[in-house]
């Protein structure tokens, strides 16, 4: 299955256990790490979710640079998941910053996107400085012959501060128009600052698909299926969600580890069908 784009989407973001060589207290070995990650992946298909992500939260601190555990380990969960799912809309999407490894995690495993988060300009996060891999992204993908990925990026995600901050409409223009991005994802510091950050990307009539990056849930989603001001479209695209899927809200340890339930995603997709 493609990634659709074209009507309203909801892509999951599956955050997997500590990998190994995290050398976190709670790592857990691989299969064990894919078995967690298919019992959520089961949740959200049986409940109609079509697209979803596989992103290494649990490995923090998070490296400077990708490691080769960290690809290795999301080839082995992706690929496992690729088996059982094959007509689910994959993704990558890794920690550390980099192009190459996650579109070649991707490739290997039959996936349809990445989301790179830093992808134009420069960014300070708890990592360090990062600079935009837009140039790294697109040669690369060609290079490999993975032009059928698509390459999800971050407008000023909300992990970090950008280093020389532009106009959200001028960032956003860099990353579709010269980056070359398939679409972009804008996430403010809270849900309503998203909104605001969807209405001025839209206005731009950039011509790709937009996604809110965090903060939907089953009550609020209406608000940006809603029309955008001075457009026939609505705020958004799509929506990338996890935390509405969980009983345990919040950025803690505890939730971030917490499974999907499939109740809370039932209501996320009914309220994505009453519009």
């Amino acid at each position: 299955m493609q990634l659709a784009l074209d009507r309203f989407t909801v892509i999951a973001a599956l955050h997997l256990l500590p990998f190994p060589g995290s050398h976190q207290p709670d790592a857990r070995p691989i299969p064990e790490i894919a078995e967690r990650a298919l019992a959520n992946v089961r949740a959200a298909y049986e409940n109609d979710v079509r697209a979803l992500y596989l992103q290494d939260l649990g490995d923090a601190p998070v490296a400077p640079q990708v490691e080769p555990h960290t690809v290795a380990g999301m080839t082995a969960v992706g690929a496992a998941i690729r088996r059982e799912f094959p007509d689910l809309a994959l993704g990558i999407s890794l920690m550390s910053h980099g192009a190459r490894e996650p579109l070649a995690v991707a490739q290997v495993i039959g996936a349809q996107f990445v989301r790179l988060k830093v992808y134009v300009g420069a960014m300070v996060k708890a990592e360090g400085l990062l600079q935009g891999c837009a140039y790294e992204a697109i040669q690369y993908r060609a290079r490999i012959g993975a032009e059928d990925v698509a390459i999800l990026a971050d407008v000023y995600d909300r992990t970090g501060e950008p280093l020389g901050r532009m106009p959200l409409a001028d960032e956003a223009r860099q990353a579709a128009t010269f980056g070359r991005a398939d679409g972009l994802i804008l996430t403010g510091k809270s849900f309503d600052e998203s909104k605001a950050m969807l209405a001025e990307v839209r206005a731009a009539r950039l011509g790709v698909p937009l996604l809110l990056g965090g903060g939907a849930t089953a009550e609020n989603l209406s608000q940006v299926k809603t029309l955008a001001p001075g457009t026939c479209q609505g705020l958004c695209d799509g929506v990338i969600v996890s935390t509405a899927f969980k009983r345990i809200g919040g950025w803690t340890k505890e939730s971030l580890g917490a499974d999907w339930d499939g109740a809370r995603i039932r209501a996320f997709m009914d309220a994505v069908q009453r519009g």
